[in-house]
């Protein structure tokens, strides 16, 4: 499997494309300006296309993704607000994106290029709308609310308009601050991570009569520990394709932690890992033989091998890269 590693840079403006090879080792093979200040980077597969929210002129940069992993530029597209997250649903015909300053969500359509035309909805008064994650089963769109400790719940229509669920949200602890989503890969439930009181969130998905209820079944540490709930500024988490282990991070502590999954689907703290300064984001490689953290303040990223009877990491190489590296993604080339 050749795989590469896509890393945005926010200070320094730019995509830098690293190549993963089986023995873990990387090295770097194209650095792309992106003119603007970069945040949120997602994948579309099956087009081999790239997208790029950039701040503060709010748009999305499309880019192809060659043979060999590197980018080249398509085009660029309006978006309202800042970007922190972007998705899209399972057919590829709408792009999400969340505005965390704008207090938005927004819906643009897809053209049969792959490239984002003008919203067709959007969604204000998310306070602290943070990410925005389509569950593909249930064809529910899940909005955090960092601001208001909720999630909210929103159908997808054919014609690409949202619209409440009869549940219209869930609510999360006070001042917990929900942040990023994981969907469990093949079983309904979803987990959560929250950045303010340091918890995760584990959620359960019902159909009844037709209709989907979601119900809160766990919270649980990030850390194992009785820290001050202020002392927390958690981030990022990710789940292996196979189900057994869930990942979070903290950028209080720079540490990755380690969860099991268990039969019940609920999580067990395992360990924690300290890591690089300030670690907002992470991934799994696609085989779930790595996961790679860069430190936001370091300016270096970390490859781990993950052991696949325990998911525990192991440290492989750290390397340098560009300045304020704030989201990573990983991309299997065909």
């Amino acid at each position: 499997m050749k795989q590469v590693i896509y890393i945005a840079n926010a200070k320094s403006e730019n995509i830098e494309i690293w190549h993963l090879h089986e023995n873990g080792d990387m090295n770097l093979v194209q650095t792309i300006l992106t003119n603007g200040q970069i945040q949120p980077i997602n994948i579309i597969p099956e087009k081999n296309l790239l997208y790029a929210g950039i701040r503060p002129n709010n748009k999305i940069i499309t880019y192809f993704i060659n043979k060999n992993g590197e980018l080249e530029k398509k085009d660029e597209s309006f978006i309202p607000g800042q970007p922190n997250y972007i998705s899209f649903n399972k057919t590829n015909e709408f792009l999400f994106c969340s505005s965390y300053h704008e207090n938005c969500v927004s819906v643009s359509p897809l053209n049969k290029n792959g490239i984002p035309k003008n919203p067709i909805q959007i969604i204000h008064n998310i306070k602290g709308c943070h990410a925005a994650k389509i569950n593909y089963k249930h064809n529910i769109l899940f909005v955090t609310s960092l601001k208001e400790d909720c999630i909210y719940l929103y159908y997808l229509t054919t014609f690409g308009i949202l619209k409440s669920t009869e549940q219209v949200f869930l609510k999360t602890i006070k001042k917990s601050g929900p942040r990023h989503i994981v969907f469990h890969p093949n079983q309904d439930f979803i987990y959560t991570v929250n950045e303010l009181n340091g918890t995760i969130d584990v959620w359960k998905v019902k159909d009844i009569n037709n209709t989907t209820y979601i119900k809160n079944i766990q919270n649980i540490n990030i850390l194992n520990s009785n820290c001050s709930p202020e002392v927390y500024w958690s981030s990022d988490i990710h789940i292996t394709s196979c189900g057994r282990f869930l990942y979070a991070s903290d950028r209080s502590f720079n540490t990755i932690s380690l969860f099991h999954i268990n039969k019940n689907y609920t999580i067990t703290f395992c360990k924690s890992y300290n890591t690089e300064k300030k670690p907002r984001s992470f991934c799994i490689d696609l085989s779930n033989s790595y996961l790679i953290v860069a430190g936001e303040e370091s300016n270096i990223f970390t490859i781990y091998s993950i052991s696949k009877n325990t998911g525990e990491l192991n440290k492989i190489k750290s390397y340098k890269t560009s300045d304020r590296p704030v989201w990573i993604i990983a991309h299997q080339l065909t």
